[in-house]
């Protein structure tokens, strides 16, 4: 049976866009190998706030906050290089050469991928190759790469995959952004073991980390105690995995792991200014039974332990201590699913029904949240497609309530959505098709009121369960026009048009009013292109073009927008096999039109005359990059 070329191992009633391995390199750019920078190619995606310094993305008006990413089956919250500062830069700690299969689902997804109530991202990590060793290496402009897989055990059964990456980006600052201010490197590396303990059992570790440096080497302005002079980050992850095929009609598959992501700052005299640590046990699995032709059912679970603590010092003119402050908090989430995939009518009409059930400790309510998807085949290269489902996101691990004017005050918030999607599908080939949809996320941010102070009349207030303050929806309408060939033109062009707004409400003397405004996703125009072209077996040419109207930056409400932002990347590839050895040269022109692409700083206030002035500094100018790969 022959796969499609566009949908994965999912019922095609699921609504999602996935990039290949080969995409995934093509999209990449030379000078930064990060599988994030290939997702804000897809359509409908763009960096956030249309930083091209940021990996993190929104999608069609979903904010990264609300959009889960899972590797390996594993919900990981921020897999980054970067400190958060506002000139900062942030950049994944995955190379596109690591990675199977990327897979976004923007709306309306399975009830296992429910952790977030805007999208939700899988990243699959490749195996490496059972056959002799293998090895490359990749010199750039800003990195160097190098890459090692091969067979485990003279029996060939099982794998191993090894990479390393050390970085020079403060180079890349100084030369291009004329920047002698500061100073970023970084270096990570990753090894994945893969190995079958019989014929049906196959257990796997992976293990991935990282160390980014961020120095202020020749500040701009005049230093205060209070300002960073240095920071580091960390992240690391470990997963083990096994996964037995108990029959031809029966899968189980189990993970555990490990995740930590340390941080720091200090300021010029090496005074700390901040110390964060975050670090989560999770343990989760899945059972997939193909129990009928044409209808498998799906169960699965996962729990997590977070612990996040931050201390933090702030300092007076003469460097003394003015005050520490800190916090942290501990907890246990648990969220299972069950989910049945149907196909009827000689696999015309396709069905995705689930439901979730999650449980987080210091939270009185567990929701129950349904999925429903369906794709109807109306002819046999048209196909329409629907989407609802309900989502939820905790404010997770929930700080403990502590005591004020003789109130007990509690943190717990959660965020509901309401998804809805309807869409159809032209197929012109079978390397080509055309796809509409309308999609609609209506959001809701309730807080627990069982205990507060009310600052107006002075005194506690009694419990009212989860109370709703804020709304937010973001809806909007996509067109794609997509081709996947192995040796012709391949890629797509992508439009989508996009509404976010949200709802207040706030409190005064006046009483309870609503205010409404464009959310900080609210991009109203999104324009994704990319081509791709192979020559010959050993020249390839590849360029993207991205479009988006202004995102609103932090102002009174919202209400000021960066410019357009417009970047033309291309990109050519020439390999030479010779008889022991390959090699591949890279050349890459960044930003070809050389567009300012702002990047939002920050917004500052003048309580003398109430005006406002944003902050912003010079996205990437126009940037040529060349590497080499050497392989043997």
């Amino acid at each position: 049976m022959k796969g499609d070329i566009f949908q994965g191992p999912d019922s095609p009633a699921i609504n999602e866009l996935n990039l290949t391995s080969t995409e995934i390199r093509e999209t990449s750019t030379v000078v930064a190998d990060d599988p994030f920078r290939a997702i804000q190619t897809l359509p409908g995606v763009s960096a956030s706030g249309g930083n091209d310094f940021f990996a993190q993305f929104s999608v069609m008006g979903a904010s990264y906050n609300s959009t889960s990413i899972y590797v390996d089956g594993v919900l990981v919250p921020s897999p980054f290089h970067g400190t958060n500062i506002f000139d900062g830069a942030t950049l994944s700690i995955f190379t596109s050469e690591t990675l199977e299969d990327i897979k976004l689902l923007p709306a309306a997804y399975p009830e296992k991928y429910g952790d977030s109530v805007g999208a939700a991202l899988d990243l699959q990590t490749r195996d490496g190759s059972r056959t002799a060793p293998i090895f490359r290496a990749s010199i750039g402009l800003a990195d160097t790469d190098l890459l090692g897989e091969g067979e485990l055990g003279k029996e060939k059964k099982g794998s191993w995959i090894a990479s390393a990456r050390k970085s020079y980006l403060g180079y890349l600052f100084r030369s291009r952004l004329n920047d002698t201010s500061d100073n970023v490197s970084f270096y990570d590396g990753n090894l994945k073991l893969t190995y079958d303990v019989a014929p049906n059992q196959t257990v796997s570790f992976y293990g991935v980390g990282g160390h980014t440096l961020y120095e202020v080497v020749n500040p701009s302005y005049t230093s205060t105690p209070n300002n960073i002079g240095r920071a580091t980050n960390d992240f690391m992850m470990g997963r083990v995995g096994w996964r037995w095929t108990a029959s031809p009609h029966l899968l189980v598959d189990t993970r555990a792991a490990y995740l930590q992501a340390p941080s720091a700052w200090w300021n010029a005299n090496q005074q700390p200014l901040e110390n964060d640590h975050d670090a989560e046990w999770v343990a989760g699995g899945n059972v997939v039974w193909s129990w009928q032709k044409d209808h498998v059912l799906e169960g699965g679970w996962m729990t997590r332990r977070v612990a996040d603590s931050f201390l933090n010092t702030s300092y007076k003119a003469d460097g003394t201590v003015a005050g520490v402050g800190s916090q942290s908090a501990v907890g246990w989430k648990n969220d299972g699913y069950v989910q049945e995939a149907s196909s009827f009518f000689g696999n015309r009409l396709h069905l995705v029904g689930g439901l979730r059930l999650d449980t987080v400790e210091r939270f009185d309510i567990h929701p129950v949240s349904p999925q429903l998807s369906a794709s109807l085949q109306v002819a046999p290269a048209t196909q329409l497609q629907f989407g609802v489902g309900r989502y939820n996101q905790f404010d997770f691990p929930v700080v403990p309530p502590v005591q004020y004017k003789g109130c007990t005050i509690s943190f717990e918030s959660l965020e509901t959505a309401n998804h809805y999607t309807a869409g159809v599908e032209q197929r012109i080939g079978e390397s080509t098709r055309v796809r509409v949809l309308l999609f609609d996320r209506q959001n809701a941010t309730s807080y627990d009121s069982s205990n507060g102070y009310n600052p107006i009349t002075n005194t506690c207030f009694p419990g009212h369960g989860f109370i709703n303050l804020d709304r937010d929806y973001s809806r909007g309408a996509q067109i794609v026009l997509q081709s996947r060939t192995a040796n012709r033109l391949s890629g797509w062009i992508g439009y989508t048009l996009t509404y976010a707004r949200q709802s207040n409400f706030e409190i005064s003397n006046l009483g309870r009013y609503q205010i409404t405004f464009p959310t900080l996703d609210d991009q109203r125009h999104t324009l994704n292109v990319f081509a791709s072209y192979r020559f010959s077996p050993t020249v390839h040419v590849s360029g993207k073009w991205l479009f988006g109207s202004g995102f609103p930056v932090p102002s009174a409400f919202n209400a000021t927008r960066e410019g357009d932002y417009q970047r033309l990347d291309v990109r050519a590839e020439k390999d030479w096999a010779l008889t022991r050895w390959k090699l591949a040269l890279y050349g890459e022109m960044l930003n070809l039109t050389n567009h300012n692409n702002p990047r939002y700083f920050y917004t500052s206030y003048d309580p003398t005359n109430g005006t406002s002035t944003v902050v912003t500094g010079r996205g990437l100018p126009i940037t040529p990059t060349a590497g080499l790969a050497f392989e043997f």
